[in-house]
């Protein structure tokens, strides 16, 4: 059985990346259907709303994350600053990246709540 913290962050990312797909409704990078939660800045930021968008299987693992588009697309989402931010937010997470029990439990239920907002929003 896998330690209980690798549980949480699984959970935790199950539900944020249907969150993610929920809101995006499309491939971030080429509109297509949005079936997985893709990164900008990978292996870190895992739960960053403007670091992570809905893409299309073919853009988030085929090709790597397509980020020459992505770069493009979260340039003109964000704006420069907000950009530099979170360029200044991955240097951050890099070097303080440590997560507990109770990180993993708050994204989890902070999304739940998210998902069902943004699902009665669509009813």
């Amino acid at each position: 059985m896998r330690p209980k913290l690798a549980r949480l962050k699984d959970n935790a990312w199950t539900i944020f990346s249907q969150y993610i797909r929920t809101r995006d409704k499309k491939c971030f990078t080429c509109n297509g259907s949005p079936d997985n939660a893709g990164h900008f800045f990978h292996n870190c930021l895992d739960f960053d709303e403007e670091n992570i968008h809905a893409q299309c299987v073919r853009c988030n693992k085929w090709l790597s994350g397509n980020l020459a588009i992505y770069s493009v697309n979260l340039l003109k989402l964000l704006g420069q600053k907000k950009f530099e931010l979170l360029n200044i937010r991955h240097y951050q997470d890099m070097v303080a990246q440590k997560r507990d029990e109770e990180y993993y439990e708050k994204i989890i239920k902070k999304y739940k709540r998210k998902i069902a907002l943004l699902e009665q929003s669509l009813v």
